[in-house]
This record gives structure tokens, sequence and C-alpha cells, in this order.
């Protein structure tokens, strides 16, 4: 298909202001450069953010609004607190302007995306994108877009897939992001911790490196959690149990995968690895209803994730979000909750190459012992020689 039928199928939804337009159109340039296929990817990426953006209305009207139900301005009312905890306690500003209007969506969920490996290894494939660098996975608005992708990987043959729904997700700032209506599937709890991960994104972002981003966004929220639920008994009990049935699976997880990863790296010929690979799939599926069974009192809250297939792709994901949570939640502790001491000492970390990054985090790991995902093999007691400001000399 040539570029001129390619911009045929380009199309804004809605004339928004002057810097969405912008930026829409950088990313069809890049499109143009990079060939068709580009210009079709860009396209749904724009017109569906366009379509969410031109939808927003205000939350404060809509809490003033006699036509709005009690239930929904119960959320909302929640949100605003949030926001306001986390500019006044968190460090972060971007809370005076983001998630201060609402978005009623149609779909399941805003946004699908897309996971794929090799059969035999957990490596995750790589895509690239103009501003925001690699990620290791690749986002469509539509469901069906992203079936239609995972199923064009699968077809070059030795590869797992894995197609799944997100609540939210950040535009990183470029533009205010909203509140939508998949947020309030959460309880309070629930819609705090997604507010302050998602606003933990906007504080820092390093192009390329998911395993960090998603890291360091988890880990505050994480802590503002706990900060927050300081006082409030109740909710700490249910927050605690939810806590630790989410480290126990993901531990689970982990196991898993170190069994996979030696699996993979064996001499052992393809055919034999595949066949190895199913049989730790299906222990991993015994070990769950062990876990669920034994100590989590017959609790299914998980039991929609193991329903699904498993593979290399789903499995992935793990390390993405959590490898460095306990490194991070460190640093926080020994910045004695300083937000914005830690927010710039990060910063500093993430302008370092990677196999630098990775040693000040696996120190700063290994001085936290009691977070459930620390796996470090030693830990040491002087938490406070680790500084609060980084240095590339620590």
């Amino acid at each position: 298909m040539n570029q001129t039928k390619c911009l045929k199928s380009f199309t804004f939804l809605t004339p928004l202001a002057f810097r969405v337009i912008t930026h829409s159109l950088a990313l069809l340039l890049v499109g143009l450069l990079q060939g068709c296929e580009q210009i079709g990817y860009y396209s749904q990426a724009i017109s569906g953010h366009l379509s969410i953006m031109a939808n927003q209305e205000y939350i404060e009207a809509l809490i003033n609004d006699p036509n709005t139900n009690e239930k929904t301005k119960k959320r909302m009312k929640e949100v605003i607190s949030a926001l306001d905890f986390a500019e006044q306690n968190l460090g972060m500003p971007q809370a005076q302007t983001n998630y201060r209007k609402f978005v009623q969506l149609e779909g399941k969920y805003p946004i699908w995306s897309v996971v794929a490996t090799p059969d035999d290894s957990l490596a995750p494939r790589q895509w690239c994108y103009p501003f925001v660098g690699c990620a290791s996975y690749r986002g469509y608005y539509a469901q069906q877009d992203a079936k239609d992708y995972a199923q064009q990987i699968f077809e070059e043959g030795n590869m797992d897939v894995h197609v799944g729904g997100a609540d939210a997700y950040s535009t990183l700032g470029w533009f205010n992001d909203p509140v939508l209506s998949t947020f309030f599937r959460r309880d309070e709890v629930g819609l705090h911790a997604l507010l302050f991960h998602e606003l933990a994104h906007q504080v820092l972002y390093l192009k390329g490196d998911s395993t960090f981003n998603e890291s360091f966004a988890s880990a505050v929220e994480e802590s503002a959690v706990e900060l927050w639920l300081k006082g409030q008994t109740d909710k700490i009990k249910i927050y605690e149990q939810r806590r630790k049935r989410s480290s126990d699976f993901i531990r689970l997880l982990k196991s898993t995968q170190s069994e996979l990863e030696t699996l993979y790296n064996s001499d052992l010929s393809r055919s034999e690895k595949l066949k190895a690979k199913a049989t730790i799939i299906q222990t991993l599926k015994e070990n769950y209803q062990q876990l669920k069974e034994n100590q989590w009192s017959g609790y299914a809250g998980y039991d929609g994730w193991f329903n699904k297939p498993i593979n290399n792709a789903r499995l992935a994901l793990v390390n993405t979000y959590s490898q460095w949570v306990p490194a991070f939640k460190n640093w926080i502790e020994i910045c004695e909750y300083d937000y914005p001491a830690f927010y710039q000492a990060a910063t500093e970390l993430s302008e370092q190459p990677k196999e630098r990054r990775q040693q000040v985090l696996e120190n700063y790991a290994k001085k936290y012992a009691s977070h459930p995902l620390n796996q470090a093999d030693s830990y040491t007691k002087d938490a406070e020689s680790l500084p609060c400001k980084y240095s590339p000399n620590s």
C-alpha cells in the first residue's frame, strides 16, 4: 500500500487543542518515514486517545450536578481526596491538573496490550516509539486490533503471545490524563493505589526501560498507600491482607520463572524444553491450588488469572512490575519519606547506564529484607550507609 492510501485511513475525530494536533502530526510524520504499517498503528493510537479526550467532563461539575447518582459522586470525591493527598504529601504537583476530569467509557477497557516472547524464552519483544522510547508491550485501543496483531506475531512461529486489558494508562505528561470509568471497578484503597501509580509515571519515566518505570511507580504506589492508611485501622487490615496475597502470587510466579529460565538455558533439545515447560506450568497451577486452600482459606481472587492460558508472555509481565520494588521502597525509607528528594535521586540514577542502574538498585534491595518480594541472598542492617541523594560514585 502506498503512502497516499495509508493517509486515507488516518482521521481525527475532533479538533482539539493545538498541542494535541501538533503531537499527532509528529507521530504521523514518524509513521510516514517508517512505513504503512506504522501509519495504521499510530492512526489508531491517536484516534483512540482523541476519542477519550473528546468526552471529558469536569469532576467537580459532575459532583455538583443533581443528575449524577450518589454512588458515582462518592467515588469522585474519593478521587479528589487522593489527588489532594498526592499533592500535599507526595510532592506531586501533577495532581493539580491530572485526573480532574472524567470519561465514561463504552468498552471493557480503555486499552489492550500485546506482549510477545519466544516460546522457549522469557525475554519479551521490545517495541520502540517516538518520545517514550522502547517498551515490552504494544498498546491498542480496540481489542480486535490487539488480537489481530497478536495473531500476526503468533503466525511467525515459535512465539508465545498475550493480549490483556488495562484499566488505566498514562500519557506521561503529554496531556492531562482523565479519570476513566474503569477506575471505579476498584474499591477506595485500590483507587488511591491506581492514582498514585499513574501519577508516579508522570514524575519519572525512563525511555526504554519498562522494568525501571513500573517498579518505580509500584514502589511509590505501595509507600503512598501505606502513608495514606495510617490511622485507618480497618482499611489497613484489608490492605495488608491484599498485599500479602499479591506477594504470595508474585513469589509463586517468580519461582516458576526461575525454573523456566534454568530450563531454557539448558542443553536440552527444543522439543524436550517445550515438554518440560508444559510440566512446569502444570505444577504452577497445582501449587496455586495448594496456596489457595492452605494459606488463603479458599480465597479465589486469582482464579481468573489461572483460568486463562499460561505462557511465557504472561509470565514475562511479572518482572516488569515488581523486580525493583523492594529497592525503590527502601530508597524512599532512607530518604525519610521526603518524596521530592527521592524523586530527584531516582531521576539522577535514571541518567546512568543500565548496568550502573542495576548495580545501585541491587544495593538498595539488599538492605530491605522486610519487603515480601525481596529475594536477595544476604542483607545488612546499616541502611543508613546508603545515601538518599544518589551519586555516581556511591
